[in-house]
């Protein structure tokens, strides 16, 4: 078999007429470019003012300043002063001192006018976030069993009680939640980040740093100005006749595991004191609501409190001292959400909330005011009638 070498095929180089044409077609669409250009410059130029960048930037930033002052408290003024000047010793910044000018006047009528301004997220000109506790009051229900609240995971606040020089700024103020957190992650961020770790070998507080769980109902009714967890449960409970007597929230600092909330702050011996007050004083059992981490928190708690080792409550001290646990959002099975979120970046039903959301807790109110006041056996049969209505809509295999 002979081999034959294939002749490539001969290429010819373009003509002149080719270059010129092809020459012409470019300038043309040059042109046409051009003129492109030049209609929305002139387009541009005709746009109304209000239309334009040179309008809406400084209205963007005056509508942020006025939306930043609608959230501002008085308190939060003072944390303003605080980290202005430990930003300003931090990095060596002297001002000229100013003329001693008395503020008083302007900080009485800036309250006065914020007073008269209604908040947006905040309804209690018409009474709506009373209404389940006003509904259930007119049922003539009220206060019967005393009620204890354990918040979730990062929802109660965390204050610093640290007395060391460079933490004495902070000494008693909230490192986790309202505006002093943000300030201090946006301009002392390492101090910040310092305070808040953990000892990475005893799980406990690192040397010379104090972190504690604040006390009292507004530990964590709220986590940031606007932005409510528990307030709406202790706004209805209320109505119900519940207060400061009858009503306990028990926060936890949710950065320690289980066993050291009790090796250091003894978290579990004081709340199965305040447990068993609660029910000596108002001769009734308590009730228990928890959130998100405070269920798993919880069901530690009723293992501990029995062992003989720990509590030493006995094995009946749950069933003689709790009349009922409500879970919400409880983690008893893990936090499967989280993996679809991880892994997709799918945030629906997590983060996102809809403008209903603000009254999402309506149902959730009914259930634990029902419970607190005797009314219990309503809520177990919706919950029996709402499993046999779903079981008629599915096929069971």
């Amino acid at each position: 078999m002979t081999l034959t070498q294939r002749k490539k095929p001969r290429q010819t180089a373009p003509s002149d007429n080719d270059s010129s044409e092809l020459g012409s077609d470019v300038v043309k669409e040059k042109e046409v470019l051009k003129e492109e250009v030049q209609r929305l410059k002139r387009k541009a130029e005709k746009r109304p003012l209000f239309r334009s960048g040179r309008f809406l930037f400084p209205l963007g930033i005056i509508f942020g300043i006025l939306l930043g002052f609608a959230f501002i408290e008085p308190q939060d003024i003072q944390d303003m002063h605080a980290q202005m000047a430990v930003l300003m010793n931090e990095y060596d910044i002297n001002l000229p001192p100013l003329p001693d000018f008395d503020f008083s006047r302007l900080e009485t009528e800036w309250t006065r006018l914020r007073g008269s301004i209604p908040e947006v997220w905040k309804f209690n000109k018409d009474g709506r976030e009373f209404q389940v506790g006003e509904q259930m009051k007119e049922r003539g229900l009220s206060a019967k069993h005393p009620v204890i609240l354990i918040p979730g995971i990062i929802s109660t606040g965390l204050e610093s009680w640290t007395t060391s020089p460079e933490y004495r700024t902070f000494f008693r103020e909230k490192l986790w939640g309202g505006f002093n957190m943000l300030s201090q992650v946006t301009f002392n961020k390492e101090k910040w980040i310092s305070a808040m770790m953990l000892d990475p070998v005893t799980g406990l507080d690192p040397p010379g740093i104090k972190i504690r769980a604040a006390q009292g109902i507004d530990a964590a009714s709220s986590f940031i100005q606007g932005y409510w967890i528990w307030s709406k449960i202790v706004e209805n409970l209320a109505v119900v006749n519940y207060d400061t007597n009858n009503l306990y929230l028990a926060p936890y600092d949710w950065r320690l595991s289980y066993y050291n909330l009790e090796e250091r702050d003894g978290y579990f011996s004081k709340l199965k004191r305040t447990i068993e007050s609660f029910k000596e004083r108002h001769d009734s059992k308590v009730v228990l609501a928890a959130h998100s981490m405070g269920s798993t928190v919880m069901l530690y708690f009723f293992k501990w409190v029995e062992s003989p080792l720990h509590g030493k409550g006995g094995p009946r001290w749950v069933e003689d001292n709790i009349e009922a646990y409500i879970t919400v959002a409880g983690t008893h099975l893990g936090v499967a959400k989280a993996m679809a979120a991880f892994l997709s970046g799918e945030m629906k039903d997590t983060v996102q909330m809809n403008p209903a959301g603000a009254y999402g807790s309506t149902g959730l109110n009914e259930i634990i005011l029902k419970v607190a006041t005797g009314a219990g056996d309503e809520v177990q049969e919706s919950f029996v009638s709402n499993i046999r209505d779903y079981a008629k809509k599915v096929r069971w295999d």
